[in-house]
């Protein structure tokens, strides 16, 4: 598995707790070390909350065979660590699972026997090609960024978010194949806007309970859902915000009641945030002198960087705020969000009339209120 999904599962098990109900009670792995360090260290670890922490170690034969077996009260994530150089993620249940590994000098390390194996290696599969599109795509927007050419960065925010909505969408649709699995679970960690996606997380939720209905940690997905359930939908009036401006006095959002108002989330390191903001530019010079405005909340962590970034995208408006607090924001807080950019359009009342309207969708809902 990528470092990606080992790094991320300890998250995954302060938020989730990710287990399933072990019947048979323990589960035995037999391996192969294809380069054996003498008297070197085979270890199961099993991630609990916060940590990863040894289970048992084994040594290898002079031949490169080992074998181990663990007791289990119930299904949970373990990792195999090969003289701490290969690692890889499994999930334990109640099949018995089989080791090959390089060993000394080498990377590779595959691990089979369950119908988890199969799902970790699929979801590593999606996971390892999506990387690198995205990273393609960062590299093409922040070379259009540095030749400010603003007609490539504009295309290129219409990809990135046909990229996420991709990544999300193939991300849903393995988390609802997995049968019986508690890799449904560490998927639902891979999805950034869990309050954007409540509804396919809910309806998880409910499949869990019926295929694992005896899982205590199903149970505390469950629970832990609320927090994911949006602040605002449409038709809401909008929670108040007042955060600080640039030069250090205040701005509440409700100062704008009576405008058409886009509350735009961002901040100067979210790559698909800099590939909209040409678009938002575009938009507020069209329309605000019929009375749309910008309430750009950046969740940046330094002024310096807030600044630059409002500087090098030309964000002309006047409506910018934040206490540089990252997703500890205030206003981030209030809103739920746990993933950017976000937006919603708001009527003169303060109504939500729109959310995460960009590219496209946003000029033609503008459109549609200001005519063209």
């Amino acid at each position: 598995m990528t470092k990606r999904i080992l790094s991320l599962l300890v998250v995954v098990m302060i938020t989730w707790s990710c287990a399933a109900t072990k019947e048979d009670g323990s589960v035995k792995i037999t391996g192969q070390i294809k380069n054996p360090i003498p008297q070197g260290d085979i270890i199961l670890e099993k991630f609990e909350v916060g940590e990863v922490v040894p289970v048992t170690t084994v040594q290898a034969d002079e031949d490169g065979k080992f074998e181990m077996t663990t007791d289990l009260a119930e299904a949970g994530f373990y990792r195999i660590n090969v003289y701490g150089q290969q690692m890889e993620t499994i999930v334990l249940d109640k099949d018995d699972l089989k080791v090959v590994a390089d060993g000394q000098g080498g990377s590779e390390i595959e691990v089979t026997g369950s119908k988890d194996t199969d799902y970790m290696k699929e979801l590593d599969r999606f996971m390892t090609g999506m990387g690198v599109r995205i990273q393609d795509f960062n590299q093409r927007f922040m070379t259009a960024q540095k030749n400010r050419n603003m007609e490539i960065m504009e295309d290129l925010s219409y990809e990135g978010m046909a990229l996420q909505k991709e990544r999300d969408d193939g991300l849903k649709a393995m988390a609802w194949k997995f049968e019986k699995s508690l890799v449904s679970l560490l998927i639902t960690d891979f999805i950034q806007d869990k309050t954007e996606h409540f509804g396919f997380m809910d309806s998880l939720a409910n499949k869990l309970q019926k295929e694992i209905p005896n899982s205590s940690h199903v149970a505390m997905f469950v629970n832990n859902l609320e927090y994911f359930r949006p602040a605002v939908s449409m038709g809401d009036i909008a929670p108040d915000l007042t955060l600080p401006t640039p030069d250090g006095a205040t701005l509440s959002l409700s100062d704008l009641r009576g405008k058409y108002v886009l509350v735009d989330f961002w901040a100067a390191w979210c790559r698909p945030c800099r590939a909209e903001n040409p678009n938002v530019v575009n938009m507020y010079e069209k329309y605000n002198s019929k009375g749309f405005e910008v309430f750009s909340v950046s969740l940046d962590r330094t002024r310096d960087a807030w600044l630059k970034a409002i500087e090098a995208d030309g964000l002309r408006w006047p409506s910018h705020v934040s206490d540089l607090k990252y997703f500890q924001s205030a206003a981030a807080m209030t809103y739920k969000v746990n993933a950017i950019p976000f937006a919603l359009l708001l009527d003169p009342e303060g109504r939500v009339i729109g959310k995460n309207l960009r590219g496209r969708a946003l000029r033609a809902k503008l459109a549609n209120i200001f005519g063209e």
